[in-house]
């Protein structure tokens, strides 16, 4: 039986680091007023006085979790050995549209929130992925 063990002496952290940072970076562009951060609060039924309260918290578990994104996305292409961007481009496929975006469809069916919502969340965690994936296959 073959195992499957990851060997973290060859992740390339800064590449780890800068794909979280870049991930990160597009979150704020992709929820601020120049992209779809108006929408996203109208279709949460937000203010800014309501994000007030917990925007720093909120800010850095967001940092913390794209990290841990960063570093699950090394541990598949260091495992996998992907050195090719269209392998980068599949993984992000299948983990960002059909594992992310397809359970949030789900999610977001039964609780009857509208689906322009999903469609916001849904592609920025799907570009963000895909981003992330690219940077770290060509960054080796």
């Amino acid at each position: 039986m073959n195992e499957c063990i990851i060997n973290f002496g060859v992740f390339n952290w800064w590449a780890v680091l800068v794909a979280a940072i870049v991930g990160y970076a597009l979150g704020a562009l992709w929820y601020s007023p120049l992209l779809f951060g108006k929408k996203w609060m109208e279709f949460q039924n937000l203010k800014e006085e309501d994000l007030q309260n917990s925007w720093t918290k909120a800010m850095i578990i967001t940092f913390v979790t794209t990290f841990l994104t960063s570093f699950a996305l090394e541990a598949i292409i260091v495992t996998l050995e992907i050195a090719f961007w269209g392998h980068a481009i599949t993984i992000s496929i299948l983990i960002g549209l059909f594992v992310y975006c397809g359970n949030l469809l789900s999610d977001y069916l039964y609780s009857g929130k509208p689906i322009k919502l999903f469609w916001i969340v849904g592609m920025y965690r799907f570009v963000m992925i895909l981003i992330m994936s690219l940077i770290l296959t060509l960054w080796q």
